[in-house]
């Protein structure tokens, strides 16, 4: 009974007395934007966009709203742990990437060998940033980062994800998370995208004459601000690495045909109107007496004449060449982004038999047969 009391005496000791381990919000540095480059002798530099924390706390002076309320700090290594190991020296306080909302990559990065060990790194990671958004910036990353602001009164953080929320919905961008993307591209199915972003310091001085979406990438938004960072399009991936790029209409049209319920810009003709995509149908794919695949979908949008009512089968088949065009131009990447490996490897018994049937190989080889249905809605 006295060795029962003694223990639960020191028991509530040990509770009264706190844990002695954990870290104060203000010795903490979290960080929110994390950007990775390779370096001339093929490293790594990281770099991290931090609030401060002064007088109040680290959610007031984010409030602020100021680019002075921001440590920005880089760091270099042979690896990406090297780098962050370096980093966590660099800046004054414990660094922490679990708040990271922003994960951004160099082009050349991504496109190198080494892109697959650095993101096979970060997921592994202890401080997992899985949930953070994944984009390739042309340029350096480390600038992007340096000069990604607050806007409109936001908080870094808050700002990037109601942009993003606004971007997925509008089909500028895939919306893909890092976590999303690195099992994706580990999977045995339909290839990984990534946010194609990029600092545009000049707007185009003339118009480019094509629709609103058609040709745009983040380098050519017709717009200026304070913040120059721009994200519209997507990076297409294949065997660890960036293989293409789509620009602002083939990204909407991308989204449309996985099944995301997009509201884009459109242009018949120079004629403006607004589509607002209802999801795939009738998706089969099977293979002809040729052996060669066949992949068939139906693909619905809701029109709304900006001003006046398009020709609805004029607007029909221009919908359906840009969709084929989009089509060809990922086989001819050798990627499969549409999530059509996932419907296609449901008639195989096991993983082996799928693996065997060489989905890559006659994706690229695929005929289509795409219906595009549309409904007329007058403003």
């Amino acid at each position: 009974m006295r060795a029962c009391k003694v223990t639960a005496l020191l028991l509530l000791c040990a509770l009264l007395g706190g844990c002695t381990q954990a870290r104060q919000v203000e010795s903490v540095a979290f960080a929110v934007i994390l950007g990775a480059d390779l370096t001339e002798d093929e490293g790594i530099e990281l770099t991290v966009q931090i609030p401060k924390v002064g007088g109040g706390s680290a959610e007031a002076q984010d409030e602020s709203g100021g680019p002075s309320d921001y440590l920005i700090a880089s760091a270099s290594g042979a690896t990406f742990t090297d780098a962050l190991m370096a980093l966590e020296i660099t800046v004054p306080r414990d660094l922490t990437l679990t708040q990271v909302k922003l994960l951004v990559v160099s082009d050349a990065l991504a496109r190198h060998e080494k892109f697959l060990n650095f993101a096979e790194s970060l997921a592994r990671l202890d401080q997992s940033c899985a949930s953070a958004y994944f984009a390739v910036c042309r340029g350096d990353a480390g600038d992007f980062v340096r000069e990604q602001k607050p806007v409109i009164g936001m908080r870094v953080s808050l700002g990037l994800l109601a942009m993003f929320d606004h971007h997925k919905t509008r089909g500028y961008i895939t919306g893909a998370n890092f976590a999303d993307f690195y099992y994706q591209g580990v999977s045995v199915f339909s290839d990984p995208v990534a946010i194609l972003c990029a600092t545009a310091q000049e707007a185009p001085g003339t118009s480019s004459g094509q629709g609103a979406l058609d040709g745009l990438t983040p380098e050519t938004v017709p717009a200026s601000s304070e913040n120059e960072n721009e994200y519209v399009g997507a990076a297409l991936f294949r065997d660890g690495a960036m293989v293409g790029a789509l620009d602002g209409l083939e990204t909407s049209l991308l989204n449309a045909v996985s099944g995301a319920p997009v509201f884009f810009n459109y242009s018949l003709e120079g004629m403006p109107v607004s589509l607002q995509s209802h999801g795939l149908s009738g998706l089969a794919i099977e293979e002809g007496e040729d052996g060669r695949l066949r992949v068939a979908f139906d693909l619905r949008f809701n029109v709304i004449a900006d001003l006046k009512a398009p020709p609805a089968q004029a607007l029909r088949e221009t919908l359906r060449a840009d969709l084929l065009d989009l089509l060809a131009k990922c086989q001819a990447l050798g990627v499969e982004p549409f999530g059509f490996a996932e419907h296609a490897a449901l008639r195989f018994a096991s993983l082996a038999d799928w693996q065997a049937y060489g989905w890559r190989d006659r994706f690229r080889e695929a005929e289509f047969d795409v219906d595009v249905q549309i409904t007329l809605t007058d403003t």
